[in-house]
């Protein structure tokens, strides 16, 4: 794309994405308001006319977002929509490859979680948290080598925790959900500390001091079987018993007559 091409398909994503959160018209986005783009409310920083951080925070926005605009914006690297009232499912979002931090905390976001950000391998930032997301945390997360914050506390999360491995994970909470399990305890999950993860219920481990039992760890689903003997099958063991017994004993009887 040439460059005005390229700011002018941001413009046009923008605008589409104005049209599905922005019912009362306080975003200021339109040539006719500034023509250029990079200088609409909320683009906070541009590239080669390409828009790479867009901030648009307590604004009451409502509606929720569309997955066709928000991928088109491909050279976002910081995108806050956070403190607004936007619901619905977080779209597929592969199409930021170049995204490094996403906040979309304090909003009415629900559905599950959205897996498509495991695509977006320069992800450092991810804070989700003070939403209805629920289901599992997806254990492709552990794809995202930079992952240095991830904050999901105050959601309906449920299942276990997933083993974060990553060395750069230094800021981590799910605290305030309904996450049940043992907490990975070889992982780096072990340097964070009880408030990370209080009020799971069904939460365990040393994290938390919180000893697992059976209750709380997964285990097998039912209690091992063991082959039931028929009656008939039964009663002809004891006979044949009975028969081994009494055949010595008369024969010794005999043998002393």
């Amino acid at each position: 794309l040439s460059f005005l091409q390229a700011r002018s398909s941001d413009a046009e994503a923008l605008l589409a994405l104005k049209s599905s959160i922005d019912p009362t018209n306080v975003l200021q986005w339109g040539r006719e308001f500034v023509p250029n783009v990079c200088y609409w409310q909320g683009v906070r920083e541009c590239r080669n006319g390409r828009v790479t951080k867009l901030v648009v925070e307590r604004l009451n926005l409502t509606g929720i977002l569309e997955e066709n605009s928000m991928n088109q914006l491909d050279q976002l690297r910081v995108l806050s929509f956070k403190d607004n009232s936007i619901s619905g499912q977080i779209p597929n979002l592969s199409g930021l490859v170049n995204l490094k931090s996403l906040y979309l905390n304090n909003n009415n976001f629900s559905g599950s979680f959205p897996s498509s950000l495991s695509l977006l391998h320069r992800l450092k930032v991810v804070v989700l948290a003070n939403n209805k997301i629920s289901d599992n945390i997806p254990e492709s997360l552990l794809r995202l080598p930079k992952l240095h914050v991830l904050y999901l506390e105050n959601n309906l999360l449920t299942g276990e925790i997933p083993p974060f491995n990553q060395t750069s994970l230094k800021f981590f909470n799910v605290s305030n959900n309904n996450l049940s399990g043992e907490i990975p305890a070889h992982s780096s999950l072990v340097y964070f500390n009880e408030s990370s993860f209080s009020n799971n219920v069904d939460l365990c481990g040393e994290q938390i001091h919180k000893q697992c039992t059976p209750s709380n760890t997964p285990g097998p689903s039912i209690s091992p079987s063991y082959p039931i003997i028929p009656k008939s099958q039964e009663n002809h063991r004891r006979k044949k018993k009975l028969i081994l017994i009494l055949v010595p004993s008369i024969l010794g009887g005999i043998l002393l007559v």
